[in-house]
């Protein structure tokens, strides 16, 4: 393949990409590469091009700011595509031709091909015009549009012979080497996004939650494809990238994931879906793309999510992500980017932005090495030669599995995000959510699926009552859904709310249940009469000291609560927000500062549990140790995990920390602890440790109400059951129906 051709690759993209939305557009500087890498082409202050071969600058272009450029098939031409249109031949410091401005838009290039040296043109909204580019830049043609239609999106094939203009319901594809004008009518929708394949042969076209790939040639649908619900459907199918042989097609799926697709088949190839954990919050929540390129294979996307910020890379062929691309240098810094593209081999990226720990690379534009996740060049455009970085080690390849656990085929247990899981206190149940809005009731230590409801808005909070009798499920809406767990036959919903529901309590006895949604107060609710009976202010502490004593003071403003705990068999419910923890007499509803028989900061550990975990200081201050606290005695039952900040979070992928969690199983032999991603068994009885075990991501853990199960449910919607008896993984919860 030449040089031209692998500039159409990047020129097809690049103008697909303008027509979107810019909340995940490609780099915001223009840039293009030989289809070899050896020769860079980029716009900053000033259009200059590089040799990466031989480290060199080789040109400064004076005077030009383009919006656009690709290296033309003349060996140092150079096209600009601003106001104006400008061919500049570098080796000669010489302007080729130019177009001059029409009016206050900007050109833009839909193609060039090197083939037949022509390019299309879009005159803003105005005309499409097609020209011979050579020493003489010679008109071929002039299609005006017609602003008084709806024209959604004008695209051009990259061998510059066809013009397809979305208007209404129909395509219309224009021969831009005659005067024929073929139709393609679109049934159940109007086409909103046009992009060619490399080579021409498929014109895919974005149609609401379909992708419909025409042949141009025969002006004729020849495939419809989408993304299921149980594949993981979230929005409008938009039409990125082809690859370079035109055999696969990647669509963005809504804002948060990608979908790689098999252009002969039709075939949903993998779902790569764009999620961040904040700190403390358990479960994943989607993530945009600040900036994002795709590689010309197809097979990877690298990209800065808003949360968090570094720079990530993930597979498309099979939806997992990669280790960070920019680790250490910018984890939690933001750096602001404005350049992030593949060379044409994929072995390297393109890498400019601001900020972060490396001072090297802060503020410039420097080549990264993809398999060492390092950069290794540095283009200063002051200096006549690229700086060469010292290399770094390449990264071992995380280890994803412990060798204890089961090496099965992804088990799924939700289409979408695992959003609220609850143990049963009285029968081995549990109970999962997910965004597509189902419900499922599993027997864990069978492994079996045993029932499923379908509901109308996504639950985002679960609680089981006291004796398991009723499963109270908070909706995304603001209604709380209640169920007899016996036959499941469901009691009328409570709807007393407008928003997200955070979290659920019942209070012993049944008839009250405590509810925390995005408002900033917290309800308890009569079930009985369906009333809200009290509403409690959570607010956060602050405390002031002077030469006279320290005083303890409450702001007044109350604050969103995003969990509840209740200590079983006492008085003591706990609501946490953001800020701090505050604990209530239920009672009295009034606030306790420090509890009679509690440690200053606990979670309770559910119902039939009379004690807390909380963690207590060693004599290094940085060093902590999860503990179980008997209330009764005021006291430490067991000392268990001692561990550091830095335990908590993820080494790989991006800077998560997933924290720490505790569970005890009902008999009070068992304990089991979470520190990051390493879960352990402990014998309360002996305090030893019996088992440790690597999870992936893991977030919560629950043990079955017999004790002969240890659930954990991790972030990437798989729940894994741990067998007591055996002191090994049983199996992964399964649902066949997903398969993504």
């Amino acid at each position: 393949m030449g040089r031209g051709s692998a500039v159409l690759v990047a020129v097809s993209f690049l103008v697909a990409s303008s027509i979107q939305a810019e909340a995940a557009s490609l780099s915001k500087t223009p840039t293009a590469f030989s289809d070899d890498g050896r020769i860079l082409l980029i716009q900053t202050d000033e259009l200059v091009v590089w040799d990466l071969e031989t480290k060199a600058l080789v040109a400064k272009i004076p005077g030009l700011h383009c919006h656009q450029i690709a290296l033309l098939k003349q060996e140092g031409w150079v096209l600009c595509v601003e106001h104006s249109v400008t061919i500049y031949d570098w080796k000669n410091r010489a302007a080729v031709g130019t177009i001059p401005a029409e009016s206050r838009e900007p050109y833009r290039l839909l193609a060039y091909s090197n083939e037949n040296d022509r390019m299309v043109l879009r005159h803003g909204d105005g005309a499409v015009s097609v020209w011979q580019v050579g020493k003489k830049l010679t008109p071929l043609k002039h299609l005006a549009l017609d602003q008084k239609k709806d024209i959604s999106s004008v695209a051009a094939s990259p061998d510059a012979k066809l013009l397809a203009i979305a208007q209404g319901h129909t395509i219309h594809l224009h021969d831009l080497g005659g005067a024929t004008i073929r139709d393609v009518v679109i049934e159940g929708g109007k086409p909103r996004d046009l992009l060619f394949a490399p080579d021409s042969s498929r014109l895919a076209v974005g149609v609401g939650n379909t992708i419909v790939l025409i042949d141009p040639v025969e002006a004729s649908i020849s495939m419809r494809t989408r993304v299921t619900s149980s594949e993981g459907a979230q929005g409008p199918l938009t039409p990125e990238a082809f690859s370079r042989d035109g055999h696969r097609l990647v669509a963005a799926n809504g804002d948060w994931s990608y979908a790689l697709f098999k252009t002969e088949t039709g075939e949903l190839v993998s779902l790569t879906e764009l999620t961040s954990t904040v700190q403390g919050r358990g479960m994943p929540s989607p993530t945009r793309l600040r900036a994002v390129d795709i590689s010309a294979d197809a097979e990877y996307l690298v990209g800065q999510p808003e949360q968090p910020y570094t720079l990530q890379i993930w597979d498309l062929s099979t939806g997992t992500i990669q280790p960070d691309l920019c680790g250490q240098d910018c984890r939690n810094m933001g750096p602001r980017v404005s350049l992030l593209k593949w060379s044409p081999t994929g072995s390297k990226i393109l890498v400019g932005m601001q900020g972060g720990l490396n001072p090297e690379v802060d503020g410039k534009i420097s080549l990264w090495d993809v398999a060492s996740r390092a950069p290794e060049l540095v283009l200063d455009p002051s200096q006549p030669q690229a700086k060469v970085l010292a290399k770094r080690p390449t990264p071992p390849t995380p280890l994803l599995t412990a060798p204890s656990a089961p090496t099965v085929a992804p088990a799924f247990v939700h289409a979408q995000a695992l959003r609220a899981m609850a143990s049963s206190p009285s029968e081995n149940l549990i109970v999962t959510s997910g965004d597509e809005g189902l419900l499922k009731i599993w027997d864990p230590g069978k492994g079996k699926l045993l029932r499923q409801l379908a509901l109308s808005d996504p639950v985002s909070a679960l609680a089981f009552s006291a004796d398991g009798m009723i499963l109270a499920a908070g909706t995304h809406k603001g209604e709380v859904r209640l169920w007899e767990t016996q036959t499941w036959q469901e009691f009328p919903p409570y709807a007393g709310w407008h928003g997200h529901i955070n979290a659920l309590q019942f209070l012993p006895g049944n008839r009250f249940l405590v509810v925390a949604t995005e408002l900033p107060k917290v309800s308890v609710v009569d079930l009985v009469t369906q009333s809200a009976v009290r509403e409690l202010v959570h607010t956060s502490s602050s405390r002031v000291c002077d030469t006279k004593g320290c005083v303890t003071t409450r702001v007044a403003q109350g604050e969103v609560v995003q969990a509840l705990s209740l200590l079983d068999g006492s008085p003591y419910l706990m609501t946490m927000s953001r800020t701090g923890r505050v604990v209530w007499d239920v009672t009295t509803w009034r606030v306790v500062e420090k509890p009679a028989g509690l440690p200053e900061a606990w979670s309770g550990l559910g119902w039939k549990q009379p004690f807390v975990w909380t963690t207590t200081r060693s004599s290094d201050p940085k060093v902590l140790t999860l503990a179980v606290w008997d209330t009764k005695r005021n006291a430490v039952v067991a000392s268990l995990d001692t561990f550091t900040k830095r335990d908590t979070e993820i080494d790989r992928g991006p800077p998560v920390s997933l924290g720490t969690s505790m569970a005890v199983d009902p008999s009070h032999r068992w304990a089991a602890t979470r520190v990051g991603e390493h879960v352990s068994v402990w014998d309360l009885g002996t305090q030893m440790k019996r088992k440790t075990f690597h999870v992936k991501t893991p977030s919560h853990l629950h043990w079955t109400s017999d004790g002969k199960h240890l659930v954990v449910a991790t972030l990437d919607r798989k729940i894994l059951v741990w067998s007591a008896e055996t002191m090994e993984p049983a199996h992964y919860l399964r649902d066949p129906s997903v398969t993504r």
